[in-house]
């Protein structure tokens, strides 16, 4: 919206800009520049040219404990019923269930990407500041990838960009062909959206042995500090 300059939202899901899942490359070359991708991979797997081009990238940080929750809720939407959140508990710091590894081995390449590649434009967002003033974060943002954009301009994507419309506009937008494919169902990629949901999950066992985790991941450093209780 803000390299557009209207609260319009795209025909196609973020899936067809996600570089892990696009099956069809040159269709890549097809968007107008600057085009706008998203990812979950490492930043080493990402393509070499982001380096050699100075990519700016915005990079998103959340609270461990809500990742977790929110990870688990999206891989138990095509899991059995031994996936259950005290197992997926017990494997996530062994990275049991998820395709890399944990946030912190994450966040610590990223940091260290950070520090070999100082002149790479690099905007650090957490989650918890976007929900709380969604229209700063997004001035924020319109600043770093350098479009002007008006206050009003910024609420209003804020408003358009909001849990329960980003819901309803994917109720009517479809999924690349690539992904429907390897899928038994259409995934629900819209539960909460909110802060603290770890608190409705974690028992008091469950949350002494997560802070266990954290504390082995501090003694090796996070690379970036979450936001919230944890």
């Amino acid at each position: 919206m803000l390299t557009s300059g209207k609260t319009e939202f795209s025909g196609r899901t973020k899936e067809f800009n996600m570089l892990e899942f696009v099956n069809d490359l040159p269709f890549l070359d097809t968007l107008p520049s600057p085009r706008v991708l998203n990812s979950h991979l490492y930043v080493a797997h990402l393509p070499k040219q982001m380096v050699e081009k100075k990519v700016k990238l915005v990079h998103m940080i959340r609270n461990p404990k809500d990742t977790v929750v929110s990870l688990y809720h999206h891989l138990n939407q095509s899991a059995t019923e031994q996936f259950t959140f005290e197992n997926f508990l017990k494997g996530y710091p062994s990275g049991d269930y998820i395709v890399l590894s944990h946030q912190f081995d994450y966040l610590r390449q990223m940091a260290q990407f950070e520090k070999d590649h100082p002149d790479q434009p690099i905007m650090h967002i957490h989650f918890e500041d976007l929900k709380q003033d969604p229209a700063t974060v997004i001035k924020d943002v319109s600043q770093f990838i350098g479009v002007p954009a008006t206050d009003d301009f910024c609420q209003a994507v804020a408003s358009a960009c909001g849990f329960s419309s980003m819901k309803k506009a994917d109720e009517t937008r479809d999924m690349p062909q690539n992904l429907k494919a390897v899928m038994k169902k259409k995934l629900n990629l819209y539960r909460k959206g909110i802060v603290g949901d770890w608190k409705n999950h974690f028992t008091v066992a469950q949350n002494e042995q997560f802070d266990e985790f954290l504390a082995d991941q501090k003694r090796k450093g996070l690379g970036f500090t979450p936001r919230g209780e944890c």
